[in-house]
């Protein structure tokens, strides 16, 4: 069994996986980088939705608000060095990075003042060159990194960019994490956007982009394939950050790894763009995959790309104990947060016509489920799905046993119109380009799917501690 398992997956690589469609030049290519799908799974027997209606999840209390403070109007001096504006990266309750980058190659450094507070502190970043050799940009420039330490939890802070002494932009507001429930005992709810397949440069992903960015959020978990067609850097800088450049200096982005990053020179390019945790067993797969805690909220990130799971899959005599499902089982054991989500890109469950990733469903989900996951947000398929609560490949028969998982890939990528409904399916739309949010306060998640139109699709509520 076990070599037939290793032939059929050989022989999956060999075919690849096709991402065209007629629908969506934008998003063609060669081939998928991810695991090859294998059918939806039979449900059988165990394919009825649930009986049991869980009981609302427990009050939280009054929500108290966010952290804010008048930095002012940002603010972009014309005519200077600036090319990347600033964006947020790894934010945490005591710190924070700032990321840009300029044509000057001068000094760079970040100004931070905490709410109420007059006096600034002055931290001096560190600059690295990507020149037009290893971007195949028009120019060269230098990336700045500024390390912000000694932040004080749940707060609000003004910052400004500075190169050489020269402002280049200023009137920026930061929001530093929390630990634990909420600020003041569990009153503070989380505020959380998510979509996927977004970064082609159409109208539709500038017009998504409108909806949400009049909306106050303190996390952007971007679902991948944000770079089309190859996740260069030249698709990074036109698809991703001029497009969000509004929002990455506000809220932070926690992305995930798709097959479209993965395309040029294994996804260096987006390891290069984002500054994410390093927390991989092996040194050459930092940042592939990672997890942080926001709130009383466990994420975790996991490459789901074929170059990450196929060895995983062919290492049927359990060999190594170092690679991502290890890592993964391990991270998900270490943490008590009252809620865990995992974002990543390929849906074990989908009812287009690309069907579920069997692959990524056999070996995935039975560490998610032994860890205690509640909520996966995937993308790669253009559309919006919400399955019931699943467990064991059935619907469970309990929801607070389940875990639900959200296709939320219709950020901007042409939609292919080629959903039909299978038995895992709670809601589904592929009409609209649209966007996933929630807000987490205590036990309760409360999500939404919205559309380009501003519309409201679908609703969803869970409870995310333990019965």
């Amino acid at each position: 069994m076990a070599r037939f398992l290793a032939l059929s997956l050989i022989f999956a690589l060999a075919c690849g996986d096709d991402d065209s469609t007629s629908d969506d030049t934008l998003d063609a290519g060669p081939t998928d980088g991810g695991p090859r799908d294998q059918g939806p799974p039979d449900g059988g027997a165990c394919s009825q939705a649930p009986t049991v209606t869980p009981d609302d999840p427990p009050d939280a209390g009054p929500a108290a608000p966010a952290p804010t403070e008048d930095c002012g109007e940002p603010t972009f001096t014309d005519d200077t060095v600036l090319r990347r504006w600033p964006y947020l990266q790894s934010v945490s309750p005591t710190t924070a990075k700032v990321i840009w980058t300029t044509t000057g190659g001068g000094e760079g450094s970040v100004r931070i003042r905490a709410a109420g507070d007059t006096e600034w502190t002055t931290v001096v970043a560190d600059a690295e060159l990507f020149d037009t050799v290893r971007t195949e940009d028009e120019v060269d420039y230098s990336a700045y990194l500024a390390e912000l330490t000694g932040l004080s939890p749940s707060s609000a802070y003004c910052y400004e960019v500075l190169e050489d002494g020269e402002t280049l932009a200023s009137n920026l507001t930061l929001r530093t994490g929390w630990v634990g429930a909420g600020a003041d005992e569990g009153s503070r709810p989380l505020r959380i956007i998510a979509f996927g397949d977004s970064g082609n440069g159409s109208p539709e992903q500038a017009g998504v982009r409108d909806v949400f960015m009049e909306d106050d959020y303190d996390l952007f978990l971007h679902l991948g394939d944000m770079a089309y067609g190859d996740g260069t850097f030249v698709e990074f800088e036109t698809n991703m950050f001029q497009v969000y450049r509004d929002f990455l200096h506000r809220v932070p982005s926690w992305p995930t790894i798709g097959n479209h990053e993965f395309k040029t020179d294994s996804g260096q390019p987006y390891r290069d763009v984002y500054y994410l945790p390093e927390q991989a067993f092996r040194e050459e797969e930092q940042e592939y995959y990672y997890s942080f805690d926001q709130g009383n909220v466990h994420f975790v990130s996991v490459d789901s790309n074929e170059a990450r799971i196929i060895p995983i899959a062919l290492d049927t005599a359990d060999r190594f104990d170092d690679d991502m499902i290890d890592w993964l089982a391990a991270d998900l054991a270490a943490s008590d947060a009252e809620w865990k989500i995992a974002i990543f890109h390929h849906p074990p469950y989908s009812s287009s016509s690309r069907s579920p990733n069997g692959t990524v469903r056999a070996q995935i989900l039975p560490v998610l489920e032994a860890g205690g996951v509640d909520l996966v947000l995937v993308g790669h398929d253009h559309h919006y799905e919400r399955t019931h609560p699943m467990l064991g490949g059935c619907i469970a028969p309990d929801p607070l046993s389940g875990i639900t998982y959200v296709v939320a890939g219709a950020g901007g990528a042409g939609l292919r119109g080629d959903v039909n409904d299978q038995w895992w399916a709670a809601s589904s739309n592929d009409e609209k380009h649209s966007f996933f949010r929630m807000t987490i306060h205590g036990c309760a998640l409360r999500g939404e799917a919205v559309t380009i139109d501003g519309d409201i699709i679908d609703q969803i509520t869970l409870d995310g501690c333990d019965p």
